[in-house]
């Protein structure tokens, strides 16, 4: 599975613990997870950007190197 997908669906389902719970320090408690796991999958979403712009100026320059 991708993994921004799964991180979602992890927040998803923290909201909707938060919307099934009466306490409200509960509440708070699962819609902060649920930032949290949105916070990772945006994170995930830049850091592999990054890494296939990296692998991308890697792979469009060549070798650097002599044969």
């Amino acid at each position: 599975m991708d993994p921004v997908a799964e991180f979602r669906r992890h927040a998803d389902e923290c909201r909707r613990m938060a919307r099934a719970t009466a306490n409200l320090e509960d509440r708070a408690s699962w819609n902060q997870m649920a930032e949290r796991w949105l916070a990772c999958a945006k994170e995930f979403e830049v850091r592999a950007k990054a890494t296939q712009t990296a692998a991308g100026r890697r792979g469009a320059g060549g070798s650097q190197h002599a044969a």
